[in-house]
Order: structure tokens, then C-alpha cells, then sequence
């Protein structure tokens, strides 16, 4: 069985971060076999839907030419953990195989989370919850915070980002290690995560399931999430997956609906403080008085509407 302690989680490959200067064709070689039956999933895992199509295909070609590459796992109480390769382990079961080459690392938890998101961002066929939720949960094993925390630290983040301040000075380090880690994954910078993917985890549980379980396409949903009615949006929903409406259908649809043609939307009374905030707001941004704005407030205006941009949606 070959072991190799992990020795360098930065490098570009996830092969090279693992297994040092060995690539796959060499870690094929120094692989040795651990039985099927003594693997277990990681429940944290940033996969948690596997296509039954795409498995089907893999498990094909593994009848055909065997597992070419190994896998990668880690020794738990319960057997050998699977930190890399789980698509090419259930595959290997669905042949009827009972070992598969694989490669034991020595790795703490949130080494082998890393080492999992890293790998499945790499190949990029991961949805945007399961990505969304691997970031965030890689993110809470890094700074040792919970969820909640991590949300408020990178909306901090954001905010610095634009001028604006936020957040306490004792924070200042774990927002330095969290830039630093969205930098090694090199797949979003805090500012894209914070405006596309954290307002994914208020999709209704409904829109989620389907984005997880590849029904729909993310961009999708998140055009079905801007509509405000509840009932119109399940409606929707229901159309976009049988009638497999493009996007561009599902957004006219949307505005159908909120113009009244074909079921509208209930038009909400507008309460006297909305109109006040809305009224105040215009007057507030006419040209001429963002003309005569010092250029520093004018950039704090700009990023503020970003915002506000980004939470009306």
C-alpha cells in the first residue's frame, strides 16, 4: 500500500498537492489496491449528486480499460475515507470490482476537504449549491467560525473592498486567510462569491433541490428566485422543467407574469413609507447634485447602489 504524507496543499495540480512531485502517471505506478468494500464516503464531500448517465459511461470504460487512475484516501476509523476519486469508487462497484488501486495520504479534516473542493472545482462540473456549500464549509474549517460568521466575515471583505468600512480590527486576520484561500482555490474572489453565490442560500428549498439535483441549470433557478410570489414561482418552476424552457423563455415568462398576461403576480399595496423612501431616494439622485459630489463620495455612492443593486435583484 503506498503512503505519502501530503506535504504542500498550494500547488496548482491536486495531484502535485498531495502527492508532492509525483504526477498521475507516476502515482498510478506507487499506488497500491484497498478492498471496495472497506471504502467510506466523506459526508462532506462537495459532490453530493452524481449523474446516473455519467456514471453509467465511467463505469463503462472502467469495465473496458479498469481504473486508470487511483484514488486518493485517507485512513479513519471505519476504513479508508475517500478524499478524491469517489465518481471512479462508485463506479468501480456498479462494475462489480472488489479493490481499487488507491493512494493513502496522511491528512487532517480540513486538509482533506481542501484537497476535495480543490479537486472537483478543477474539474468544473460541480452545481452552484454544492460549490456554493464546499467554499463555505471549507471556509468554516479554515477560520474555525461557523456559518454565520463566515457570511459576515466576507461581506466585510466586501466592503472594504469598496471603501466601506465594517467589521472589528480583532477580525483583520482571519479576513487575510480567507482572501488567501479563495486565492489558492483561484476560483471566485470574495467579491463575485459574495454578489453570485451567497444569495443562492436564500433560494426556497425547491429551487435548491433542483439545482442540486441537476434539473435545472443555476442560472435558472436564480432568474425563477427573483419572482416575489410564491405561487407564481412554483408555477414556473414547474414549466421551466417539463416544458425544459430556455432562459431567455423562463425571463419573458417572468415578465409576463409581472405585467399580468397569463396569471400575474398580486400587485402589493405600497405603504406610505415605501413611497416616502422611494421619493426621498429620487430626490436624492438627481443629476445635478451627484455632479457636484467630491469624487470619494461619489465612488462610496456608486458601490453603495452595487448593493443595493445586488440585494433587489
Amino acid at each position: 500500500m503506498a503512503r505519502k504524507r501530503k506535504q504542500d496543499i498550494d500547488r496548482a495540480a491536486v495531484f502535485e498537492a498531495i502527492l508532492g512531485d509525483l504526477g498521475p502517471e507516476q502515482a498510478a505506478e506507487a499506488a497500491g489496491s484497498v478492498a471496495l468494500a472497506e471504502l467510506v464516503y466523506n459526508p462532506q464531500q462537495p459532490r453530493k449528486h452524481f449523474a446516473q448517465a455519467a456514471l453509467a459511461d465511467l463505469a463503462e470504460s472502467i469495465r473496458e480499460k479498469g481504473v486508470l487512475e487511483p484514488i486518493i484516501v485517507r485512513r479513519v476509523a471505519a476504513g479508508y475515507e475517500v478524499v478524491a476519486g469517489e465518481r471512479r469508487a462508485r463506479a468501480a462497484r456498479q462494475v462489480g470490482l472488489e479493490a481499487i488501486p488507491a493512494i493513502v495520504v496522511e491528512l487532517s479534516d480540513r486538509e482533506a476537504l481542501e484537497i476535495a473542493i480543490t479537486e472537483n472545482l478543477q474539474r468544473e462540473d460541480l452545481n452552484a449549491v454544492e460549490e456554493t456549500e464546499a467554499v463555505l464549509g471549507l471556509l468554516e474549517l479554515a477560520l474555525d467560525v461557523d456559518r454565520a460568521r463566515v457570511q459576515a466575515l466576507l461581506q466585510d471583505i466586501y466592503n472594504e473592498e469598496r471603501g466601506r468600512a465594517g467589521g472589528a480590527a480583532r477580525d483583520l486576520a482571519k479576513r487575510e486567510e480567507a482572501k488567501a484561500l479563495f486565492r489558492r482555490l483561484g476560483r471566485f474572489t470574495v467579491s463575485s462569491f459574495v454578489t453570485n453565490r451567497l444569495p443562492i442560500l436564500d433560494f426556497p428549498p425547491r429551487l435548491l433541490d433542483v439545482v442540486r439535483n441537476g434539473e435545472l441549470a443555476f442560472t435558472k433557478a436564480q432568474a425563477i428566485a427573483r419572482l416575489e410570489d410564491e405561487a407564481a414561482q412554483r408555477r414556473l418552476l414547474a414549466e421551466a422543467i417539463d416544458r425544459e424552457l430556455s432562459l431567455s423563455q423562463i425571463r419573458r415568462r417572468i415578465t409576463e407574469l409581472r405585467e399580468g398576461e397569463g396569471g400575474a403576480e398580486p400587485e402589493r399595496p405600497v405603504s406610505a413609507d415605501t413611497q416616502r423612501l422611494v421619493a426621498g431616494t429620487k430626490r436624492l439622485l438627481n443629476h445635478k447634485r451627484l455632479a457636484t459630489l467630491a469624487p470619494a463620495k461619489l465612488e462610496r455612492v456608486t458601490a453603495l447602489l452595487d448593493e443595493l443593486r445586488r440585494l433587489l435583484g
